[in-house]
């Protein structure tokens, strides 16, 4: 099978098997219980952000390191990594073959991955792996593994249909990766959240702890770098916004839960960038092009007041905007009304975003709107004042930066 065939075999996958037949093929497949320790994410936003930088700290500790992470930008390979190097298209493909030829039930696309990632990890004899839930974490098909550690970054409204229409029902999701005896570090989760999340951890006989919330935050916009406190020492990172150096924070409270110093965790810290996270780039007309993968309205909220702060927010500047399904899209573009008197709507995934169509009856039209048709003719050099490209992953994948 050619790689264009085992994704073209993946895409198609439509089944809605239950995560005990994911946890069946496992078995089947002899991977579990798991031949490598193992850190579990879930939370409505920053999960992405934690894992990668948690990954990278454990790999430049001396562990041979896995990462399971979605969704991708490029390509599905992104998704699945060990010592920060995607995962090649002959192994990509003979893991996928291997969970094919086993499953005990027709499996999913995430279904797939998630036992392609197990599979690839114990052929490459990890010492740890670093799993980021996809959606929820209770009947999340990575919720199969018992970890070292699990981890909860935040809750927040997101996927109500399918997760539930209030945070105490989603934080119920995101506190069912919990295991019985394994320690929870939690984020800073609003109240009930939290109190969800702990009491399922006494229930379970598993201590909880709560990150501490950063201090003495600066950031310096242009060269995209931050300082803060946390833990009684200094660190700089690479990562703009209180929410991802918050993020940060709960990525070094994970590393030294599991024993890593606190040096080491300085000086990855320093280094670490992550794609689409306030991306910043300076355009040939002297403006700045920034691109960001907020796609639900808490991590749209947090974007917009970073944003705000930021040297680069101006009255002309213009708002790209593209919308995911699955996600409460009328609520950002009221918050997108409110905040942009210029705004672009786009899709640059028929099969995952929403049609501008859509997105344009949810304006009152006290705004500037157009429809970007072709996102591969886009020039954000011809937008007014800066620009800010929001709502979806593979838009902030898809547009080109213009840099000079």
């Amino acid at each position: 099978m050619t790689f264009e065939d085992c994704l073209n075999s993946l895409f198609s996958a439509r089944g809605k098997s239950s995560l005990q037949e994911v946890k069946n093929t496992a078995l089947k497949m002899k991977l579990l219980p798991l031949k490598f320790k193992a850190v579990h994410i879930a939370g409505t936003n920053g999960k992405g952000t934690v894992a990668g930088l948690l990954a990278d700290i454990l790999c430049k500790s001396g562990f041979k390191t896995g990462l399971f992470t979605s969704p991708h930008l490029k390509s599905p390979l992104e998704r699945i990594k060990t010592d920060d190097a995607d995962i090649d298209k002959t192994s990509f493909v003979k893991a996928v073959a291997s969970v094919r030829e086993n499953q005990t039930a027709e499996l999913n696309f995430f279904e797939v991955l998630t036992l392609a990632a197990i599979c690839y990890f114990t052929e490459k004899k990890v010492d740890f792996a670093v799993f980021e839930c996809g959606i929820g974490g209770l009947l999340d098909s990575t919720n199969i593994i018992t970890p070292e550690l699990s981890v909860i970054t935040s809750a927040a409204l997101d996927h109500c249909s399918m997760l539930g229409a209030s945070v105490e029902e989603i934080a119920v999701q995101k506190s069912g990766i919990i295991k019985p005896g394994v320690p929870v570090l939690c984020g800073l989760l609003p109240t009930e959240a939290y109190k969800i999340a702990a009491s399922t951890a006494e229930r379970l006989k598993s201590v909880c702890v709560k990150v501490e919330k950063i201090k003495n935050l600066t950031q310096d916009f242009y060269n995209l770098k931050s300082r803060f406190d946390f833990e009684n020492h200094s660190f700089l990172t690479s990562l703009i916004g209180e929410a991802q150096n918050q993020n940060a924070a709960l990525a070094v409270k994970a590393a030294l839960i599991l024993g890593i110093d606190i040096k080491t965790c300085q000086k990855v810290c320093a280094c670490f960038t992550m794609p689409c996270r306030f991306e910043v780039a300076k355009l040939k007309n002297g403006k700045y092009f920034i691109k960001d993968g907020a796609h639900n309205p808490a991590a749209f909220k947090e974007l917009i007041k970073t944003y705000k702060r930021s040297p680069f927010c101006g009255p002309g500047d213009t708002l790209v905007l593209a919308a995911s399904k699955g996600h409460d899209y009328k609520t950002l573009c009221a918050l997108a009304e409110s905040n942009f008197k210029n705004i672009i709507l786009a899709c640059p995934d028929k099969e995952r975003n929403i049609a501008p169509e859509i997105l344009l009856n949810c304006f009152k039209k006290n705004v500037k709107i157009s429809v970007l048709r072709d996102i591969s003719a886009f020039n954000p050099n011809d937008c007014g004042g800066c620009i800010l490209a929001a709502g979806s992953f593979y838009l902030a994948a898809a547009l080109n930066a213009g840099r000079d």
